[in-house]
């Protein structure tokens, strides 16, 4: 086996045992939902890697056949390893979006895995077979990046524009790669002709790997590891004063809508305050009023809650103002959900 083809593949391995037992350790402190599929897409992508891994390493000196090129090896397996890798990209997806919706987290990712059962068991072998196989994935993807797309589209909450839009740069440059994923894909697969037995190790299993989905995997990685890392930090030093609760998703009322709405800007209030406290370097009580005044309470409403006087209240606003450097409560608004 080729020595850096090993190296890279163990440092891919290596790199999402990390990012997975990073988010576990992270959701022990802060009990935040998102960081459980966060942690499986990194355990089922290691199931993936593993998967092709191990056929190179086993077949490494057994001689090549091109009669089995576009083979798609243990494709239960496969099909098992892509639903949970896409299942939790979905889920961790569906949890930034604010969607709670039982059926919105299931029925596409049963699609996914009846689509992936209808080519591996219902199309001839060939190039065709193999390269929609895996472009099932990106098809996947692009319909939650499109699905994401309109529900910041559609909102006419300003929070939460602000709070997606600040993702704007991640999530264009999620599409570029997944345009590099299909074109990487349709070049080995479907446009360049099989390699020749005597052909470099690494060719002869260019179509059961892509550089590019790895580059994603890696990006995705490299925030997990970096928001696992920053939770740990904060949670460490500074405990939280805002609990999110314990969130069940529900078919809902209009009335329980309303309350899972503020519930979800609670949960993300909770999340961003700590960065932003410790940022601007804010008390244990200024961060309890920053908390209510994010979620739209005046003055005097705080006041009655906190049990202080309203005047105590307008001086931590104030001093709120003085260390965030901004001059209203819109400004304020604006600032902590851009953080």
């Amino acid at each position: 086996m080729n020595a850096v083809v090993f190296v890279y593949t163990i440092v891919l391995i290596l790199i999402c045992f990390a990012a997975a037992m990073l988010s576990v350790a992270a959701y022990t402190v802060s009990h935040k939902r998102a960081l459980i599929p966060q942690a499986a897409f990194f355990v089922f992508y290691i199931i993936d890697i593993c998967g092709i891994f191990g056929i190179e390493f086993l077949s490494q000196n057994i001689p090549f056949s091109v009669d089995t090129y576009y083979e798609i090896p243990i494709p239960l397996l496969r099909i098992l390893s892509g639903a949970g890798v896409m299942a939790s990209l979905w889920v961790m997806l569906l949890d930034i979006l604010d969607v709670h919706d039982r059926r919105m987290q299931v029925v596409p990712v049963a699609v996914f895995v009846v689509a992936c059962c209808l080519v591996i068991w219902g199309l001839p072998y060939g190039p065709f077979r193999q390269w929609l196989f895996y472009t099932l994935r990106q098809v996947f993807t692009a319909f939650g990046l499109a699905y994401a797309y309109l529900k910041w589209h559609r909102s006419t909450d300003m929070p939460y524009r602000e709070r997606l839009g600040k993702l704007r740069s991640r999530y264009l440059f999620l599409w570029g790669l997944l345009v590099c994923i299909l074109v990487e894909d349709w070049w080995i697969i479907l446009a360049s002709p099989i390699p020749s037995p005597d052909s470099s190790w690494m060719t002869l299993y260019l179509s059961e790997r892509n550089f590019s989905e790895n580059v994603m995997m890696l990006f995705v990685a490299y925030h997990v590891i970096r928001g696992s890392l920053q939770t740990l930090a904060l949670r460490f030093h500074q405990p939280p004063t805002v609990s999110a609760g314990n969130f069940t998703p529900i078919q809902a009322s209009q009335e329980q809508q309303t309350n899972r709405m503020a519930d979800d800007l609670k949960r993300h209030i909770a999340d961003a305050l700590p960065a932003y406290a410790s940022a601007h370097n804010l008390s244990k009580r200024e961060r309890e009023v920053l908390a209510m005044v994010i979620e739209g309470k005046d003055n005097r409403t705080i006041a009655q809650e906190l049990f202080l006087s309203e005047g105590t209240i307008k001086t931590h606003v104030h001093n709120i103002m003085v260390k965030t450097e901004t001059k209203s409560r819109n400004e304020l608004k604006q600032s902590f959900w851009a953080s």
